[in-house]
């Protein structure tokens, strides 16, 4: 199986991570990046870049602190050759800006029952 996101150094400062991945949060959020992934569903990186009409490198960058921050999860390809990521539909609530859309209902569901395993960047 091929890796979707190459391995970041660890940040060894807690506060300085959390910092990190607020802002990458952020600009995520700013460009739409987490819609996209929602309405995607599972994508690897080179789907995601397409999608986002950006260079793959920044794609694996953006995604990459998106999963040492635990917003995005790793998970297997249907057909199993390779990983794709996952926006938790616990987290679609926060990132997508709730204001009640129908839409969310199950994910606002989510977040209720797993609010205490919200990753840091999110809180």
């Amino acid at each position: 199986m091929s890796t979707t996101v190459a391995s970041a150094p660890p940040i060894t400062d807690p506060a300085a991570a959390v910092r990190i991945a607020r802002a990458s949060v952020a600009f995520g959020r700013k460009r739409g990046y987490f819609r996209l992934l929602f309405d995607a569903g599972p994508v690897d990186a080179e789907t995601f870049a397409a999608l986002a009409g950006v260079n793959e490198r920044l794609a694996r960058s953006w995604l990459d602190e998106q999963v040492v921050a635990g917003v995005l999860r790793v998970v297997a390809s249907p057909d199993g050759d390779h990983e794709e990521l996952l926006l938790p539909g616990e987290y679609v609530p926060i990132l997508l800006d709730d204001h009640g859309e129908p839409e969310f209902e199950g994910a606002r569901r989510l977040l209720g029952a797993h609010r205490d395993e919200v990753p840091p960047a999110l809180a």
